[in-house]
């Protein structure tokens, strides 16, 4: 991706990064080193963002340390990125005129020079048009804490929410970043209770955030991630004060806060958000009577779980890992271990368990427990893989050859090509060819071949099979010409004219004319520039009734 197209960027995460560059979020941007930029963009906390540009302004990296990862560039990203695209030039709506007010007459001047009783008069009739901008401003002057300023919180993001629903309630996904500023606006309250070590307010404004934005989300089309991201934001500043807080009078009502909000309705079906909040009070049972608490409202929560097989193995899976971990940090490292041996029916238990056995040199026992894994998961090729991928790791360790061959095999046969030429090294030369082909053999007596079958072909150059094989599959033409090309140029281009013909019949949209030209081009690299003018000659004969056909024909034939 270039600074000149980022058209790979979502756009609605590309029109929120452009309202933070216009609105001068953008605290800060410096060239640390060559082509390496450092940022500050203000959000709901002061985010840093770093960029490495290349010398034709390719993107080489883009990091920022807030909490979206719901796509590669988040909002503060894409706020960077257009102000160096636009190196040197203010953002629009700070740009002089000659019509603007001088420096003498800026609006902060303005306002300065007012009297206080003017300002107030002012204030009071824009809130009276305006029910965001009286909440707002109530938000800003209010001297109100606890609950007080969470009940104006809530209004605050209401106000916004409402501004931007539809008559229905529904917030289209083009108006929810408008929706969820409200709750920006809070968040910065939220930060600065942090910042004042207020802990408690911090994560009751917090909560208010979390409840506002899980009912918003109710109704709204939340691609681009906007309100999950400001969910992520809160549970981010919460996972702060809970490391951050001292005081065990403080930190029991942090826990009991916690507990209560885990509890939630609004949290039913967001498994990760509850879990998270959970985790957190367990950091927090610092007394065997607050372990007792947390363990009792977790059998609660588990008790309410929908019966559904794999949500709630993985919500009590994460319960574990909890639990190991307090059993870990209270009562030692033996009853952690006991505890894992007994819960090696959740995956992480299990990989954890081989681990160890691995680390001690006990390589039977964690063979036996991947062998035990695979059987048990049978029906989650995933976790087969990977238990097969820790036995292989296993015998490997402790030099059981056969095992090692017998796992490598069944790794390379499921498709895992990373584990091929380790299975051929492991083999005298001798011995290589008879097991080379009948992998061969049984990967061509299936309908459909894994990507591990063409990638051993093209290692061992076996072009004729490759051929063969591309035959029965004509699109792949496209992908493994290159080599086949240089031995069998004629089966080439012959496949590649059956190809575009197949694809030129059942085109009926300009979006498939565009495909088949397309492939032409790729036609023209493989055969040559005159190979390719032929069939859209061709081509143009054979389809003179379909004139946007023959008018994206018309392009490429005119390009060349």
């Amino acid at each position: 991706m270039n600074l000149s197209d980022m058209s790979e960027i979502n756009p609605v995460i590309m029109d929120r990064g452009r309202q933070y560059w216009l609105d001068g979020n953008i605290l800060l941007l410096e060239e640390i080193s060559d082509l390496v930029y450092r940022a500050e963009v203000k959000g709901s906390a002061v985010y840093e963002v770093t960029v490495v540009l290349g010398q034709d302004d390719t993107i080489l990296e883009s990091e920022c340390d807030c909490p979206y990862d719901y796509s590669p560039i988040c909002k503060h990203q894409a706020a960077v990125l257009l102000k160096l695209q636009n190196a040197g030039e203010p953002p629009s709506n700070q740009k002089s005129s000659s019509l603007s007010p001088g420096p003498k007459d800026s609006l902060e001047s303005l306002l300065e020079s007012q009297s206080k009783e003017i300002l107030v008069d002012l204030l009071l009739s824009i809130a009276a048009d305006s029910d965001v901008v009286e909440q707002r401003i109530k938000l800003k002057v209010s001297r109100h804490t606890g609950d007080d300023e969470a009940a104006e919180s809530r209004k605050l993001m209401q106000s916004y929410i409402n501004s931007y629903s539809d008559k229905y309630g529904f917030v289209d996904y083009r108006n929810v970043f408008h929706a969820v500023e409200g709750a920006e606006l809070v968040a910065q309250k939220a930060q600065e209770a942090i910042n004042n070590k207020d802990w408690i307010q911090a994560v009751r404004i917090d909560f208010c955030i979390l409840e506002e934005m899980l009912t918003l989300i109710q109704s709204a089309d939340d691609s681009a991630g906007e309100i999950g991201a400001v969910i992520e934001e809160s549970l981010a500043r919460i996972r702060e004060v809970t490391l951050e807080s001292e005081g065990l009078e403080e930190q029991e009502l942090l826990f009991h806060l916690l507990l209560k909000e885990s509890a939630h309705s609004l949290l039913d079906g967001w498994s990760d958000w509850r879990l998270t909040l959970l985790e957190l009070a367990s950091h927090l049972a610092l007394t065997e009577e607050w372990r007792e608490e947390w363990e009792k409202h977790v059998q609660r929560i588990t008790a309410q779980q929908s019966e559904d097989t794999w949500s709630k193995n993985y919500f009590l899976e994460q319960l574990a890992l909890m639990r190991y971990e307090l059993i870990r940090n209270y009562q030692g490292e033996q009853q952690a271990e006991d505890y894992l041996n007994h819960h090696l029916n959740f995956p992480a238990f299990r990989e954890k368990g081989i681990r160890i056995a691995l680390d001690r040199g006990q390589y039977d026992e964690a063979i036996g427990m991947a062998m035990e894994g695979e059987s048990q998961d049978q029906t989650l090729p995933g976790l087969v893989k990977k238990w097969k991928q820790l036995r292989y790791e296993a015998a490997q360790r402790s030099q059981q050859l056969d095992l090692q061959r017998q796992t490598g095999k069944e790794l390379v046969l499921d498709g895992d090509y990373s584990y091929y030429q380790q299975l051929k090294d492991s083999y005298p030369p001798a011995q290589w060819p008879d097991v080379y082909q009948e992998m061969l053999q049984h990967f061509e007596r299936q309908h459909r071949y894994p990507a591990v079958y063409t990638e051993i072909l093209i290692e061992e150059q076996e072009t004729s099979r490759l051929l063969t094989y591309v035959k029965q599959h004509a699109s792949l033409i496209e992908q493994y010409y290159p080599y086949l090309v240089e031995k069998f140029p004629l089966e080439v281009a012959q496949l590649f004219r059956d190809h575009i013909e197949m694809m030129a019949a059942g085109s009926t949209t300009r979006a498939h004319y565009q495909n088949v030209c397309r492939i032409i081009r790729i036609f023209q690299q493989a055969a040559g520039q005159e190979e390719a003018l032929n069939i859209t000659h061709r081509l143009l004969a054979k389809y003179p009734k379909k004139p946007a056909f023959r008018d994206e024909l018309r392009k490429f034939e005119q390009a060349r």
